[in-house]
This record gives C-alpha cells, sequence and structure tokens, in this order.
C-alpha cells in the first residue's frame, strides 16, 4: 500500500510541477506525513529529492524550446539557495505536529490562491519600475521564496514564477520554464540538508522520484497546449480539495 501512495505522490507531483511549475513537494510532504505518518522533515526530503527530477526534466524541455533565461533571474536564483539551506536548517527544530498541520494548511492556501489569482501571462502589463529598486526587490523575495521552500519543502516555484511574470517582465511560459530549472538546483540543496539532518529510507527516494520525472516529463511536453484559464481552474480545485481532505484526515 506504502507503494502506491510512493506512486502516486509522485506522478501526481510531477505532472503539477511540468504544466505550471508547482513544485513537487506540495503535493508529496502532506501526502506521506498525513497518510503514512511519515515524520514532516523526512516527508519534506524526500519530496524536495524527487523535486530535483521533476524540475530538472520539465526545465530541459522549456529550455530546447528557448523558454529558459537565467541572465535577469540568476540574482533572485542565488538567494532563493541561499535562505533555502537557512530555512532547511531551522525547520529541523520545528514540532513535527506542528509543521505537518502547517503544510496541510498551506496545500489549502495554494489552492485559493490559483483560483483567486490565478497564474498568467502578466507581461504586457508590466509597469516601468526604477532599475534601482529591480535588484533588492529580486534579492528580497528571493530570501522569502528560500525561506518557504526550505521550510515547507512546497510554494517556491510557484512564489517564484510569480516574481519573475510580475517582476522581471517574463511571459508565463519562459517564466516558468526559468523557474522550474532554479527550482532545480533549489530542490537539490533543500533535499540535501533534511536528507543529512534526519536521514531517509531509499525505497520511497528511489519510487517517488522516478515516478515524479515521469510525470513531469509528460506534463512539460503538453504544457504549450493547454489553456492556462482551464489549467489554473484545475489545479486550483485539485489542492483545495487535496487541502481539505488532509486536514480532515489528519484531524479526525
Amino acid at each position: 500500500m506504502e507503494i502506491l501512495f510512493y506512486i502516486i505522490g509522485g506522478l501526481l507531483a510531477g505532472i503539477a510541477t511540468g504544466l505550471v511549475g508547482l513544485s513537487a513537494a506540495t503535493i508529496i510532504a502532506p501526502l506521506f506525513a498525513t497518510m503514512l505518518g511519515m515524520d514532516p522533515y523526512t516527508a519534506i526530503g524526500i519530496a524536495l529529492a524527487s523535486d530535483v527530477l521533476a524540475s530538472a526534466t520539465s526545465a530541459v524541455t522549456y529550455y530546447k524550446n528557448k523558454n529558459v533565461d537565467l541572465k535577469s533571474g540568476l540574482l533572485m536564483g542565488t538567494s532563493v539557495i541561499l535562505f533555502t539551506i537557512l530555512a532547511s536548517y531551522l525547520s529541523s527544530f520545528s514540532n513535527p505536529i506542528t509543521l505537518n498541520t502547517t503544510i496541510n494548511f498551506f496545500v489549502l492556501f495554494l489552492g485559493i490562491r490559483f483560483i483567486v489569482y490565478p497564474v498568467r501571462n502578466r507581461s504586457e502589463n508590466k509597469t516601468k519600475k526604477i532599475e534601482k529598486w529591480i535588484i533588492p526587490q529580486t534579492i528580497f523575495w528571493g530570501a522569502v521564496i528560500g525561506m518557504i521552500s526550505g521550510f515547507f519543502g512546497s510554494g517556491g516555484g510557484l512564489s517564484m514564477l510569480a516574481v519573475l511574470t510580475m517582476l522581471l517582465g517574463y511571459n508565463l511560459k519562459k517564466g516558468v520554464g526559468t523557474s522550474v530549472f532554479i527550482m532545480a538546483a533549489v530542490a537539490f540543496v533543500g533535499a540535501t540538508t533534511h536528507i543529512v539532518i534526519s536521514g531517509s529510507s531509499l525505497l520511497p527516494l528511489i519510487i517517488t522520484s522516478i515516478s515524479a520525472l515521469i510525470g513531469a516529463n509528460i506534463s512539460s511536453r503538453q504544457a504549450n497546449k493547454v489553456n492556462e484559464i482551464i489549467l489554473n481552474r484545475v489545479i486550483g480545485i485539485f489542492l483545495i480539495i487535496y487541502g481539505i481532505f488532509l486536514i480532515i484526515v489528519y484531524f479526525i
């Protein structure tokens, strides 16, 4: 039964990563912690490890389609990675119960976010900003995203996508491509920190990673064909239902 959860969690996580750059950990960490009773910190480590392959394979596909631009995103990526290391370490001191509950509510919040404030191409409406303010804002939001990624293991990809499209003016596809490229490095750093501190079983790590890789490979190829309005609604509704289900199961 546990192996089935590893496969399903990995596939769903990979699909979400390939379509909108959503961190694989959004699906995997709360599923393993709530349904399998796995330690939340360990679950986040496994989820982040799965995110490495899922994000990397998605990034390769977007790169082949010329939808990755690291020149403008390098500064934010560096900030994200540094603060991911910090948050990954600090979260090891969190109460497992509190961490698990927070992750479940965070999934619900992300679902609502997709419905109320969907990810879409905003570059054509981007207002001109004074260049000197872009650098500190980029570093600041990179730090915020890094803390989210390291502590929750999820939400970083979506947050990064918002910054890339709204602050740096990327179009949607280039924003997703660049965010998953950076998230591959972020997930690797976060996973390494979590696994070194808490350790991890090889079986769920391998099965989940392979499943996420397969899901991301399939979905990233189809991403250019999906209507973004429908995509946001489907992902949003799924995360809301998923979040509510996890919260109910956890408190029953």
